[in-house]
């Protein structure tokens, strides 16, 4: 395939903004969509075998400005044992949806910052899932932990729990970019933490970088990258800054500090990063994760087990993902639906014995099939579409004659990815690889019938 040469200019040149693709349809295109229609999917899910468990837990101590989640600021401990005791309601009306014994094959717990909760809170909350679900032994635990606020009675409780993988924020070193993000964590901060809890048999620790801050530049961010090194993590998850302050007005608070990088600067800084963290070895898997060569998700990759979900780059385990908490998601191959974003809403449903859901969507064919594409290209970089015709009982390349004409007539387009009739194949380049976010707009019928940029972040 005839392609640009991979620079910093070409990308931004290219770049737009669109959907991060965690999921197909975007959450932007969730609406109103009611509890029973939810209980009548979970009669289905019943039926589907084991899911994952996802429970948002909001609270941080303080906020950080470039800060994208759902995230309630307290310094008020006593928030997080009473946001337990509603979770134990939620879980008890979603486990009767269910039935009884409804399998699990993994636990994430994200925030928010999830070691907001004190160690007796935690082993409360994973006891209460044990009792209404029935959590495989060798689920899958997963955590998020924020390493200026974790204490070692957490660690040995976590690890006591069963909990193994192990998700730490960073996002940047420099003391200038902590700074203007509000944001100060030391590297002893954070060495001490995956230390210790590689010390208590945590084997699956990644770490989270973000580009695109104010006053990061190319010297500030190679140190951050190196002191990342240092500390071994099994994986690395390297993010675009999603600058939105008319959506998250707190973000505004980062302006202060000085102009977000433009889309030359983070083209830059990605390409930076990508060039240290190969060179030492890491395996650059999907849009933006890096794993050692070995790892579980270096391994998934390989193998072709790879999903991208609200929570990145996974391991696919199972086709259905169960959200407990404000803002969680739930997501099964039929349907998509969230909780209430606010605390007060999210807890009144609860008391009222009901599924606190706002709103979702029901995904038709049509919805299915560009999500299976689109799945396919986040994840490998490639399509077959003999393969997806077998799957849906369709001929692919003429469904999709239209996006197929448009990757071959549109310039910017043609040098990211390529259709080869012969094969049946859809492929990026190296450059496509990097925006197939611009690729999946292609397949996406949304962006197509009404795109708005300003909803989406930058694609690089």
């Amino acid at each position: 395939m005839s392609a640009p040469a991979l620079t910093a200019e070409c990308l931004a040149d290219l770049s737009t903004r669109g959907p991060r693709y965690t999921s197909y349809p975007p959450a932007t295109e969730f609406g109103a969509i009611s509890p029973a229609a939810v209980t009548r999917e979970l009669q289905v899910v019943r039926r589907d075998g084991p899911a994952s468990l996802y429970v948002h837990v909001p609270f941080c101590k303080s906020l950080c400005w470039y800060c994208g989640c759902n995230v309630i600021a307290t310094r008020d401990g006593s928030r997080g044992e009473r946001y337990v005791e509603t979770l134990a309601t939620e879980m008890a009306v979603l486990a009767e949806a269910l039935g009884p014994g409804f399998p699990i094959a993994e636990v994430a717990i994200g925030g928010g910052s999830p070691n907001f909760l004190s160690p007796s809170a935690m082993h409360k909350l994973m006891t209460l899932l044990g009792r209404c679900f029935a959590v495989a032994p060798d689920a899958r635990k997963s955590v998020e932990l924020d390493p200026r606020e974790t204490t070692p009675l957490q660690i040995e409780t976590l690890a006591a729990l069963g909990f193994r993988s192990l998700s730490v924020g960073v996002q940047d070193f420099a003391p200038a970019v902590q700074d203007a993000i509000h944001r100060h964590q030391s590297r002893v901060q954070t060495a001490w933490l995956i230390d210790y809890a590689r010390t208590f048999g945590f084997e699956d620790i990644n770490v989270d970088i973000v580009y695109g801050l104010p006053r990061q530049s190319e010297h500030s961010f190679a140190a951050t990258l190196d002191t990342v090194i240092e500390l071994k993590p099994d994986r690395i998850a390297l993010f675009g800054y999603a600058h939105l302050p008319s959506k998250l007005p707190h973000q505004a608070l980062v302006e202060r500090a000085g102009r977000v990088l433009d889309r030359y600067e983070r083209a830059t800084l990605l390409l930076l990063a990508i060039e240290k963290l190969t060179a030492e070895g890491y395996v650059h898997i999907g849009l933006d994760h890096f794993a050692r060569p070995g790892s579980r998700l270096a391994r998934a990759a390989a193998e072709h087990r790879l999903a991208r979900t609200f929570q990145g780059y996974v391991e696919h385990r199972t086709d259905t993902i169960l959200g407990l908490g404000t803002s969680a998601i739930s997501s099964t191959p039929r349907m998509y639906w969230q909780n209430h974003n606010e605390l007060a809403p999210w807890e009144a449903a609860i008391v009222a014995q009901q599924l606190p859901v706002v709103r979702g969507l029901v995904l038709d064919r049509d919805d299915q099939i560009r999500r299976a594409v689109i799945q396919e290209l986040m994840c490998n970089g490639r399509v077959d579409l003999a393969v997806l015709g077998r799957d849906f009982e369709l001929a692919a390349a003429d469904y999709f004659a239209t996006e197929l004409a448009e990757l071959a007539g549109t310039r910017e387009l043609a040098d990211l990815a390529r259709y080869d009739v012969a094969t049946q194949t859809i492929e990026t380049s190296a450059t496509g690889r990097l925006l197939v976010r611009n690729v999946c707009m292609v397949f996406d019928r949304y962006q197509r019938a009404v795109p708005d940029e300003q909803r989406f972040s930058s694609t690089i």
